[in-house]
């Protein structure tokens, strides 16, 4: 009876042992995640490149250009001005050969085109000319020309009026440009003036 007592003790205690043993190598508790990390801002957009300088070449081409334009506009004789609108449209295209991104040499081989009465030609400058500088005024003032000059008046006053908007103030040439007689005689030649207070004789 005590030798079965005895056994039993002993089994209790290797028991307790067995269970105090996995307490000890149960492992702790794993450490919560790391919070994620923080994304970077993503990188500002890059502001827009201003518009490139012509080089002295181009600008030499186009100097030469409207001075041909200038000679033309005072010639006495249809031959001294044809030589003359030849060679300023010879400067332009030159000037459009080296630099094809220099909206003002395609709107000003376009006034030359005008002046012989090419008005498709013109045009076909006037809208490379504003698909590559869409706000400067020249370039819609110039279209407003053209349009006119072929009887397209509604399209002469769209571009007119953004001409204006882009802050043309050459109010002499809107006085005296022969370029622009079919749209003073429009209803909506001083109404389009008037909206930018543009007010002429």
């Amino acid at each position: 009876m005590k030798k079965t007592f005895t056994a039993s003790l002993a089994l209790v205690g290797l028991v307790a042992l067995a269970l105090a043993g996995c307490g000890q190598q149960s492992s702790p508790p794993p450490p919560p995640p790391p919070p994620p990390a923080a994304q970077a801002p993503a990188p500002a957009a890059p502001a827009p490149a201003a518009f490139a300088q012509p080089s002295l070449e181009v600008t030499q081409h186009l100097k030469q250009g409207m001075a041909y334009v200038s000679t033309a506009k005072n010639a006495n004789s249809p031959a001294v001005f044809n030589e003359n609108i030849n060679n300023a449209i010879n400067e332009f295209s030159n000037a459009i050969k080296k630099d094809p991104g220099y909206a003002t040499a395609y709107s000003n081989r376009s006034v030359a085109y005008m002046m012989q009465k090419k008005y498709n030609l013109a045009l076909d400058d006037l809208k490379k000319a504003k698909e590559l500088k869409p706000g400067d005024p020249a370039v819609r003032y110039n279209m407003a020309s053209c349009h006119s000059l072929m009887g397209n008046v509604d399209l002469a006053f769209v571009e007119l009026d953004a001409a204006l908007a882009n802050g043309f103030n050459d109010y002499d040439s809107l006085r005296k440009d022969p370029d622009l007689a079919n749209m003073r005689k429009h209803p909506d030649w001083r109404k389009t003036l008037e909206k930018y207070k543009v007010f002429i004789n």
